[in-house]
């Protein structure tokens, strides 16, 4: 089968690329796979040899600090897009093409003009989409052929609306053989500086904790908007000492071993990639249980801690309890690297392609 992968660039090294590039990896075993993207940029993260790759050259840099004027760039892309997608859909005439946003699904479907070989694989929450993905939501997704939700909550609440889903987690990225010791006094956090991901909480919290003036340190990898102003509130809380953000790694695998604890204080997940890989490792997390994602993955207080949305002190206590005791850690880093074997990318990868077949496979 003939599977046209669209999306934005694979140049980031966020959670949604991650996915999709397993996502290739997989269905590039038995099936052709064209990558179709926005720009010319190489992927972060590796993909197979035999796929094809191409591009419409529509490259824009989204204004982050006027909503307006995002707003703006979004409707003119839109547009100059579709007749970019139509002519490279008459080229691959693939059989399958698959969006990962509602956005590219809008591209696509004005472009396509048809809905049937329309695959979509949701990677955010509904909640944290804005009035316009809602819309497009509501009005696209139950005309694709298939659309795959990665939490159970939010695939609840698909059915609720009446649009058809299939629950579908994110594949893990690794399950390494040597996992953390659990030894250093490294909480670790991974993840891009947007409003989302709330890294004023997590320094604010980190604050409030007694174990770091006893040698722990956190350490951020990440890149994005708000990097900037969270580095002023890293100095203005007096924490430059204990606290040091890293850019995004190829080798954040190494990362988590070397940690000892994982913090994540989103705002709102679609899955959450990183707790996974975290728990892969052998390290214990501790999440905000924000609204759909976190609780899929973590059993709270077996292999990992989910702590009130937004309760900082909670938060810090959570952090304090870890840091202050091995033993705890070791237990549920044990347990989570269990637990976690269920989102291998086999299994998952398999289901993706069964998923396939069944839809849009010809009689």
């Amino acid at each position: 089968m003939k599977i046209m992968f669209y999306f934005n660039s694979m140049a980031p090294a966020g959670g949604i690329e991650r996915v999709i590039s397993k996502h290739i990896k997989f269905l590039a075993l038995e099936n052709e796979v064209i990558l179709l993207t926005n720009d010319s940029k190489p992927s972060f993260y590796d993909l197979p040899n035999n796929i094809v790759l191409d591009n419409i050259e529509e490259v824009s840099e989204l204004n982050m600090k006027s909503r307006v004027a995002r707003f703006y760039q979004i409707f003119k892309s839109i547009f100059r897009s579709s007749s970019k997608l139509r002519n490279k859909i008459k080229l691959h005439k693939p059989e399958v093409i698959y969006v990962a946003s509602p956005l590219n699904l809008l591209k696509i479907f004005l472009a396509n003009k048809k809905s049937h070989n329309l695959l979509v694989t949701e990677h955010a929450s509904f909640n944290a989409y804005n009035l316009i993905y809602k819309l497009i939501v509501r009005i696209l997704y139950g005309k694709v052929g298939l659309l795959t939700v990665p939490t159970i909550d939010d695939s609840k609440f698909y059915d609720s609306i009446g649009i058809s889903n299939i629950y579908l987690p994110n594949p893990l990225s690794f399950y390494p053989s040597k996992h953390s010791t659990l030894d250093s006094k490294i909480v670790l956090n991974v993840g891009r500086f947007t409003e989302d991901k709330q890294h004023h909480i997590l320094i604010k919290s980190w604050k409030l904790t007694n174990q770091r003036i006893n040698g722990w340190k956190l350490h951020i990898y990440g890149k994005g908007e708000n990097e900037q102003e969270i580095k002023r509130l890293i100095e203005e809380l007096d924490l430059a000492e204990s606290v040091f953000i890293f850019p995004p790694t190829k080798a954040i695998e190494e990362k988590f071993i070397e940690s000892s604890i994982f913090a994540l204080s989103s705002r709102t997940e679609g899955f959450g990639l990183v707790l996974a890989e975290a728990m892969a490792c052998g390290v214990p997390c501790v999440s905000f249980d924000c609204p759909t994602g976190p609780k899929d993955i973590i059993l709270n207080e077996v292999n990992g801690l989910l702590i009130e949305q937004n309760n900082k002190k909670s938060f810090a206590e959570a952090l304090d309890i870890l840091m202050s005791d091995r033993d705890l850690r070791i237990k549920y880093g044990a347990q989570a690297r269990l637990d976690i074997k269920k989102f291998d990318e086999k299994i998952v990868g398999y289901k993706l392609n069964d998923l396939i077949n069944k839809n849009f496979k010809k009689n």
